[in-house]
């Protein structure tokens, strides 16, 4: 994910990286999922403009976790644009305080190699949802019995009643007005 950038020329420098599940769980260890079985892969352009860089491309694919209902497959497809300036650091300047610091699409990079992981991973990272679902209308498990709502219709909490009536201090609390 390593370009030096003496070799990107004036006509730029096309990428097209694949993203492996290795580097997903390295990038990513407490993201729970992983790319599905075409892989993730990065294609575009390093673009030289001056000092400055700039990556246009994109990010497709899939990823694959569990859905925060149910617990069964759930599927997040990629498919992001990806634009960002990379800006050399001033040799002068430890920590930039810029208003570009906080504009998250211009990175500052030093040296003579341009790093595309950390990117790649922020891209990840935004488009993958805090609670993924296997299907919008996810009907979750069951509180009660623990089946899986999607694959056997169940009548628990019919049969159980309301909770707040079976249980004394369950019924204490419903009474409370906040």
């Amino acid at each position: 994910m390593r370009f030096k950038i003496k070799e990107i020329g004036e006509e730029g420098l096309p990428i097209d990286l694949s993203v492996s599940a290795e580097l997903v769980a390295t990038m990513c260890p407490d993201l729970g999922a992983v790319p599905g079985p075409k892989g993730i892969r990065l294609r575009g352009q390093l673009l030289k403009t001056g000092e400055d860089l700039f990556l246009r491309g994109r990010l497709q694919g899939s990823l694959h976790g569990s859905c925060a209902r149910c617990l069964e497959k759930a599927v997040v497809g990629l498919d992001l644009p990806v634009n960002v300036s990379f800006v050399p650091r001033p040799e002068d300047e430890r920590e930039p305080e810029s208003e570009e610091e906080d504009d998250v699409d211009v990175v500052f990079f030093a040296g003579e190699e341009l790093d595309l992981a950390p990117e790649i991973r922020d891209q990840i990272l935004l488009a993958f949802p805090i609670n993924p679902l296997c299907a919008p209308d996810c009907a979750g498990i069951c509180p009660v019995c623990g089946g899986n709502r999607n694959q056997i219709p169940c009548a628990c909490v019919t049969q159980q009643g309301d909770p707040l009536k079976a249980n004394p201090l369950a019924a204490a609390l419903g009474k409370l007005k906040i």
